[in-house]
């Protein structure tokens, strides 16, 4: 044991045993800071939402932060987004990655796919085509009703048409396509008389159409009058007289503050013109 201390004390130990410790200090540094390189560590950034941009803006914007990507699927249609756009992303917007991350991404197929009409004319009713189209990725388009004198009651569908083109059974349009719908109803249903709206205060016009009819564009004149309680109505479109119209639609008016006096003649001639129609009728 004697022979060993001479050695432990000796300088040439010492010297050896300082640099051994800064040996191991220097790799525990280099060891750590490799480590940070590696992991990126507090080097994390925000990925942003990709949903709905093109895949080239996508993937310019991934790059341009130091990220990769790969499409998972684009077979896929969504009619909300446009053709080749990002309808789903993995991590999510908002997540926290690294840089050189892979960015999985969804796109929305580059046309919509071609899907077959439902078959409705002569065997479905309209409420019952609300719910097909719905179910099958179809859009209502503009409805036509047909009076028919024999029909009792319901809104059978008679033709359907995509654009000009009348469908027939069997035919295919892209997924989202709009239909228009031609439809019988009952001659003279769904239909009431235009009213008098015109010498009427709002609040009485407004009584008037009940449930049945609704306001359309409303006009004050002059311009930027704020107290609308005495204004009467002199104008209206639809006129009165004019043929039925189908409930729940909209009756455009103008109101102004004074009654202009050939207006207030002509509405006295139109309830003259009424009241002899009813005692005429009695």
């Amino acid at each position: 044991m004697n022979s060993w201390l001479p050695f432990l004390t000796s300088k040439t130990f010492l010297k050896h045993l300082v640099l051994m410790f800064v040996a191991f200090v220097v790799f525990i540094l280099v060891l750590f800071n490799w480590f940070d390189f590696y992991t990126l560590q507090g080097k994390s950034m925000t990925l942003n939402d990709l949903n709905k941009l093109s895949i080239d803006q996508a993937v310019e914007l991934l790059e341009s932060k130091g990220l990769d990507y790969k499409i998972v699927d684009s077979s896929s249609f969504n009619h909300e987004f446009l053709p080749l756009a990002v309808i789903q992303q993995d991590p999510a917007p908002e997540s926290k990655v690294k840089k050189g991350r892979t960015i999985y991404l969804w796109l929305n197929a580059s046309s919509p796919p071609q899907k077959a009409i439902p078959c409705l004319m002569g065997n479905a009713s309209l409420d019952e085509a609300f719910d097909r189209f719905e179910q099958m990725g179809f859009k209502m388009g503009n409805i036509i009703y047909k009076p028919m004198d024999e029909l009792k009651m319901g809104n059978p569908i008679l033709q359907m048409y995509v654009g000009k083109k009348e469908i027939t059974c069997g035919d295919k349009a892209p997924y989202g396509t709009k239909i228009d719908l031609v439809v019988g109803e009952k001659a003279g249903a769904n239909k009431v008389a235009v009213p008098l709206l015109m010498g009427k205060s709002l609040a009485e016009a407004e009584f008037l159409l009940n449930s049945e009819l609704n306001f359309g564009t409303i006009i004050y004149e002059p311009l930027g009058l704020i107290d609308t309680s005495s204004m009467i109505i002199y104008k209206q479109i639809p006129d009165f007289g004019e043929e039925d119209i189908r409930v729940g639609s909209t009756i455009d008016i103008w109101l102004i503050q004074d009654l202009p006096e050939e207006i207030s003649i002509r509405i006295q001639q139109i309830k003259a013109a009424a009241d002899s129609l009813k005692i005429e009728e009695e």
